[in-house]
């Protein structure tokens, strides 16, 4: 078994360095969970949006504006989710910087996971969720103006 070979850190640094890798991956939790809320409001609002023109069918200009409407969402929702994802790879870059001052067992442990397969994980997510906005987009778009016909 491998020895420990402790941080060269003093403690206050030691500390410091801990509370802003707990800060990142707080951090992290956050955006991550933000970019879901993102594509659930979206969701929420493109089922409101088909309920009430099946409920009450809108007027052929109405319907134009809810579609147009409904894209800006779309794109504002994907520019989000884009940030956000922009965020959390600063919040795993910092994480690593501050990973290498740790002792040799706790980098040895955060290196379990390869960060390759932690990227391809990350943006495998990111693309479904884009696409699940667009796909959503375009269906519900359509499925209003042909229900306003």
């Amino acid at each position: 078994m491998e020895q420990l070979v402790p941080s060269e850190l003093d403690d206050a640094t030691h500390a410091e360095y801990r509370l802003l890798y707990d800060a990142a991956a707080r951090n992290i939790l956050f955006a991550k969970r933000q970019q879901w809320r993102v594509v659930e409001y979206f969701t929420l609002i493109a089922l409101a949006l088909v309920a009430i023109g099946i409920a009450v069918p809108f007027a052929p200009d109405v319907t134009r504006f809810v579609a147009g409407f409904l894209s800006f969402v779309g794109a504002a929702s994907l520019g989000v989710v884009a940030m956000l994802q922009s965020w959390l790879g600063n919040e795993h870059a910092t994480m690593a910087y501050l990973a290498n001052d740790f002792s040799n067992l706790a980098r040895r442990a955060l290196r379990r996971k390869p960060k390759l397969s932690g990227d391809i994980h990350r943006y495998l997510m990111l693309l479904l969720m884009l696409l699940y906005i667009v796909v959503l987009d375009v269906v519900v778009v359509r499925l209003l103006l042909d229900i306003a016909r």
